[in-house]
């Protein structure tokens, strides 16, 4: 299951990257679920292979290279968040981080939500925004800890929006 909440991560990151633009634009286009899969597992063969390596230079561009695009630790990492959300306020904004609607609206598909209706679509948006607000806060430690421990037990009840077998591109 984490798994595939991992690859949500990365399709929900990278969407919003797209809508928003400008320096946050991915490079590439959406990865559907088998070729994440298959970069996901580079990108870790990769980082093993680097800490046995005497010249990883190389290696850990590509490493890093692989982790732009994969959006890995995108949504769980506060360094990373908060340097989109200062790239999202030079961009003008983005009404998917501005309410609970707006995200619904802007990173999910029809079928996605028909999948997962409208109290599931209401938890990834709570979840998703949570882990943004506490990133914004993570400059101070507690308020990080509270918001990140307020949020946190939603993950184990994340919906999965995923209809495996698609290609959520096309849906």
């Amino acid at each position: 299951m984490e798994h595939l909440l991992e690859y949500q991560d990365y399709l929900l990151a990278y969407r919003l990257r797209a809508i928003v633009g400008g320096p946050l634009r991915p490079a590439a286009k959406e990865l559907p679920m088998p070729e994440y899969a298959r970069l996901r597992i580079e990108r870790q063969r990769l980082a093993k292979a680097l800490l046995a390596s005497d010249d990883y230079r190389d290696g850990l561009r590509r490493v890093e290279a692989l982790t732009d695009q994969l959006n890995f630790g995108f949504w769980h990492n506060p360094g990373e968040t908060v340097t989109v959300l200062k790239k999202v306020v030079q961009a003008g904004g983005c009404p998917a981080l501005e309410s609970e609607e707006g995200f619904v609206d802007a990173l999910l598909t029809r079928s996605e939500r028909r999948r997962v209706g409208e109290d599931g679509a209401s938890t990834l948006a709570r979840y998703y925004l949570g882990l943004v607000r506490a990133s914004a806060a993570y400059l101070d430690p507690d308020v990080f800890t509270r918001l990140r421990s307020e949020i946190e037990p939603l993950r184990a009840s994340l919906p999965l929006f995923l209809a495996l077998g698609e290609d959520p591109a096309l849906v």
